[in-house]
């Protein structure tokens, strides 16, 4: 083999080792859905490990803890669908929570580096062992980033409990939710820090008051992987059936 052809291969080999910038649909945000999707083609395998404190206000409430894994498919460069299954434990048991199809449609193509990015999601939610009806979800969620990186998203969604879809009988659930975050990057591509608010408000059918939180977060990217940690902190001397804490870790990577 020349010498040339060794210097060829080293160097296709090299390209081949090195860590390729992620792409992928990073989140800066533990709650706040973005804007970003995976490319298309590409998979993403997500995890979710979180919880939610007892709430002060609701007698016997309890502590719950919650796995949520999924891979990410990147259907077109305008869609993503995600599979996720979710795993709930108290101290008392542990058990298979829901099964979700969750989809994600960009209304503008990734590659369009525009200010201002639109998306929606639609996912249905199938409930197992939980008295909670299995939903339909939606979220109409907007970002706008600055030239210098400062990142503002706002997502609006609706949440409908429909008890029928397990045979169950019932009225008709309904859940509005609010979600705002701004991100600052400490690290161009690497390191972001965020504040977010996040809440639940019931309209239709859901025992209870309404949930009102806020926190701070930290994501980091590298190579083909981010990780996002954050905890929101429930604003519950207002609303006293607002949980105290809701800690989540969010990790990625594409394969």
């Amino acid at each position: 083999m020349s010498a040339v052809r060794r210097f060829v291969l080293l160097g296709v080999l090299a390209l081949a080792v090195l860590p390729s910038p992620a792409e992928a649909g990073r989140r800066p945000f533990i709650w706040v859905y973005d804007t970003e999707i995976v490319p298309k083609g590409d998979v993403e395998l997500e995890q979710w490990l979180w919880a939610k404190s007892r709430a002060p206000g609701l007698p016997g409430g309890v502590s719950n803890y919650w796995i949520w894994w999924a891979p990410v498919f990147g259907l077109t460069q305008r869609m993503e669908l995600a599979l996720p299954f979710q795993v709930v434990a108290t101290r008392e048991q542990t058990q298979l929570e829901s099964f979700d199809a969750d989809l994600r449609l960009r209304l503008n193509p990734r590659g369009d580096d525009g200010p201002w990015q639109p998306l929606l999601r639609v996912a249905y939610h199938h409930t197992i062992h939980t008295q909670q009806p299995s939903r339909l979800d939606a979220n109409l969620v907007q970002s706008f980033e600055t030239e210098g990186g400062l990142r503002l998203v706002l997502d609006l969604g609706a949440q409908v409990g429909l008890p029928a879809l397990r045979g169950q009988e019932g009225p008709v659930r309904l859940l509005g939710s609010y979600a705002a975050g701004v991100s600052l990057p400490l690290v161009e591509d690497e390191l972001r820090a965020s504040l977010e608010a996040f809440g639940e408000i019931p309209l239709q059918g859901i025992p209870g008051g309404q949930h009102h939180f806020v926190g701070a977060d930290l994501a980091w990217t590298f190579g083909r992987t981010w990780v996002t940690l954050g905890v929101l902190v429930g604003l519950t001397p207002l609303f006293p059936e607002t949980p105290q804490f809701m800690p989540r870790l969010i990790w990625a990577v594409v394969l």
